[in-house]
């Protein structure tokens, strides 16, 4: 019998609705818990309706504008790119930087952990979400690979490591171009601590691990489950952390380093097809984290990837009190129908 429980509340109540004529009506607000973290993520159908106002339509004039604007001084362009990043020392990486196909790593300027690199993913300056090749993606994930097993040569302390993506403004990113930020601590970052403590207590309590059990029991139900990639298992989370998310995890790496080239290329096609589908959906805005630890056995490798803001004159932030004092997310898509539909368009597009 599975130890995990998919927990959910009703919470119901009545009002008068101006919009019908004051007549008398009840709303649902569904509240769901994380198995592992206990965190709540909440549902009013209701919503739904209002999805042009919360994320809007992106304005294609003000992309246009911002994409040739910007380009005209990005240092992540090709014919700049050289000239204007810094480098690391010899002895940690030869030659100060690492370039696979179009990827190019180098220091941050202004890093927030022990070893911060940037990785830029692609020549082209703007990407659509369809636009992301599985080569361009496979790439970056090598450069970071190359970066970490260099740190480990030299760093003999615990390391956590985490990938992370910010695409446009909406998602954080104070850069058009598009880009990776690999951070390698020895103090985990918050959530990532969480998990690892989580997962470590969920062993030592049933004997086996998180992930595993939770694929299964997925797999089992067929609600959020959407397909196996090689190592690699694809589902949406049942209470999520941010819009339209979806994780990916690796049946049995916990450490990114130990990650195989067929791994490195699986996950990077999958991403792709994430991303060609948020496309689909009509976002052009994405967050992702791939955490890794090479201390603890019981968090395997993991990716969390969500939706953000469209962008127009005046974008909403849809990251607010809900989401960043409470800690809760606000759910406008329900998961099992995030999952059928990207199951859906996996199938009948490409074979990834």
């Amino acid at each position: 019998m599975s130890k995990i429980k998919f927990e959910s509340y009703i919470q119901k109540q009545d009002f008068h609705n101006v919009l019908k004529g004051y007549s008398k009506e009840t709303f649902e607000v569904e509240v769901r818990s994380d198995p592992l973290l206990q965190n709540t993520s909440i549902y009013n159908k209701l919503l739904k309706g209002k999805l042009k106002v919360l994320f809007g339509i992106s304005d294609e004039g003000l992309i246009n504008d911002l994409v040739a604007e910007s380009a005209k001084t990005c240092i992540l362009c090709d014919n700049r790119i050289e000239g204007s990043t810094p480098k690391y020392p010899d002895e940690l990486i030869e030659s100060g930087r690492i370039r696979t196909g179009e990827s190019f790593l180098f220091p941050n300027l202004f890093p927030i952990g022990k070893y911060h690199a940037v990785i830029a993913v692609s020549k082209a300056h703007f990407l659509r979400l369809n636009e992301f090749d599985p080569k361009l993606l496979s790439d970056a994930f090598t450069s970071a690979q190359i970066f970490v097993n260099s740190v480990k040569k030299t760093d003999p302390s615990p390391l956590y490591i985490t990938l992370n993506a910010n695409y446009l403004f909406p998602a954080g990113a104070s850069l058009v171009h598009p880009h990776l930020q690999l951070l390698i601590t020895s103090i985990p970052y918050s959530y990532h601590k969480q998990l690892i403590q989580a997962c470590n207590s969920y062993f030592e309590q049933n004997n086996s691990n998180y992930f595993n059990a939770l694929i299964n029991v997925e797999k089992k139900k067929d609600e959020r489950y959407v397909l196996q990639k090689g190592k690699w298992h694809v589902l949406a989370s049942y209470a999520p952390s941010g819009s339209n998310e979806i994780i990916v995890v690796h049946e049995d790496t916990t450490d990114f380093s130990l990650l195989t080239e067929l791994d490195v290329k699986d996950i990077a096609s999958v991403i792709s097809k994430i991303l060609s589908y948020y496309d689909k959906l009509g976002f052009l805005s994405f967050n992702f984290t791939f955490l890794s630890n090479i201390n603890s056995p019981s968090l395997h490798c993991l990716l969390k990837i969500m939706t953000r803001q469209n962008l127009y004159q005046n974008y909403r932030n849809d990251d607010y009190y809900l989401q960043k004092i409470l800690q809760s997310e606000l759910m406008i898509t329900l998961p099992e129908e995030l999952a059928s539909g990207l199951k859906e368009f996996m199938e009948s597009s490409s074979k990834i």
